[in-house]
């Protein structure tokens, strides 16, 4: 069975060699000055390459590593070795221990003592072997307080190192958790808002089916009493026909595959157009919006003009929402080329920091009204302070002007 290698970043391969050099290096140097004769020069370099070597393992086998090179310190304390070269690798092995071992379940005091325990019986040993009887230099009882200190130190330094990068990576996870959620709460918004444009527009389609059946049924009554008459019902059927596609291609535009059954609505009322947004507009004076209004006359097809009554209505309640006390809106409706275009515009704070979930559903939902038609939507700060809502719907070739 062929063994799966593990690739590694070339900068922790970079690390790895560096760290393992540098401490066979400092194990070395003390070799070639007085302390050549405490220990001849071919065991120190055997020393030194061997545990350069076994630290290059120390993020897979953190606790092996520590295991290791520990005895290797501890005899050349015992032999008098000098206390730095003797427990660098140790101090190498004990930080990384705490960076890359396995941690006790749990956070509390006692938990974290347990998982730090070998670093310390490293440390302990690493002192007692500098002060035992027989060692030909021994160190005094602050040199052992120094290696504890440091090796432990270096165990603390690893554990704060690992602390950190698992509180990091803890916040990444929940950024993206937060990113996914509200990545679902706007899928959903989208969703019910084509479901809510598709049962508008399904009043608007059954009106112009409900001509159709008029104008036909007008049609054979008069086929032979009044034969004149004919053409100009199966004109209007035609027209009215006509109208009805669009309005239907505007439905499946809007609707997911998925969606196929619209949920019943108890609303019976006849869907507003441009005609009704003066009256909106009226009632926002009344309830304290100051609102100006400029629309051009002009005849829309019954979609494209509740998808203009719809994306004034959201902006005006977006302005009383988020333009604050005094705010004064300006409604603009024209005809442009072969597009009608709306603008909605304030004077006010508009949204403070980052767009609340209703706010930012409702752009949802004015943009899809828009491109449920080919138009499209824009939203933002003005220069001179307030906000703007700025849509452009193109109208039908046979109602271009």
């Amino acid at each position: 069975m062929m063994a799966v290698r593990v690739w590694r970043p070339p900068g922790r391969l970079v690390v790895d060699a560096f760290v393992s050099v540098a401490a066979a290096l400092v194990i070395l140097l003390p070799s070639w000055g007085k302390f050549a004769a405490v220990l001849p020069h071919g065991v120190i370099a055997a020393i030194a390459v061997g545990q350069g070597l076994v630290l290059l393992a120390r993020r897979r086998a953190p606790m092996a590593v520590l295991a290791a090179v520990t005895p290797a310190g501890v005899y050349m304390l015992a032999v008098g070795y000098p206390e730095t070269p003797a427990i660098i690798a140790p101090c190498c092995a004990a930080y990384a221990f705490a960076v890359y071992g396995r941690r006790a379940e749990g956070a509390d005091l006692a938990r974290t003592l347990r998982g730090m325990a070998p670093v310390l019986f490293a440390a302990i040993a690493l002192a007692v072997a500098a002060v035992a009887p027989g060692v030909p230099d021994p160190t005094g009882a602050g040199d052992s307080v120094t290696i504890v200190t440091l090796v432990t130190a270096s165990g603390v330094l690893g554990y704060a190192v690992r602390t950190r990068r698992d509180y990091v990576a803890e916040l990444r996870d929940r950024a993206a958790r937060l990113e996914a959620a509200e990545g679902e709460r706007a899928a959903r918004a989208i969703v019910d808002e084509r479901l809510r444009i598709a049962r508008e527009l399904h009043d608007v389609i059954g009106h112009s089916i409900s001509l159709i059946a008029i104008q036909s049924e007008a049609a054979a009554r008069s086929a032979r009493s009044n034969p004149d008459a004919v053409p100009a019902f199966l004109s209007a059927i035609s027209a009215a026909s006509r109208q009805a596609l669009a309005e239907m291609r505007g439905v499946l535009a809007v609707l997911r595959p998925d969606a196929t059954v619209l949920p019943a609505t108890g609303e019976l009322s006849p869907q507003p157009g441009l005609d009704q947004v003066g009256e909106l507009v009226a009632s926002l004076r009344a309830g304290g919006l100051e609102t100006r209004l400029e629309a051009e006359p002009m005849h829309l097809p019954p979609g494209i003009g509740l998808a203009v009554y719809r994306i004034v209505q959201e902006s005006l309640t977006n302005v009383l929402k988020h333009a604050g006390a005094g705010a004064k809106a300006g409604v603009t409706i024209i005809r442009s080329g072969e597009a009608v275009r709306v603008s909605v515009r304030d004077d006010g704070a508009g949204p403070s920091g980052r767009a609340s979930s209703s706010t930012a559903h409702g752009i949802i939902g004015m943009r899809e009204r828009a491109a449920a038609y080919g138009g499209f939507l824009r939203t933002g700060a003005r220069p001179g302070g307030g906000f703007e809502v700025e849509a452009s719907i193109p109208l039908p070739v046979q109602e271009a002007p």
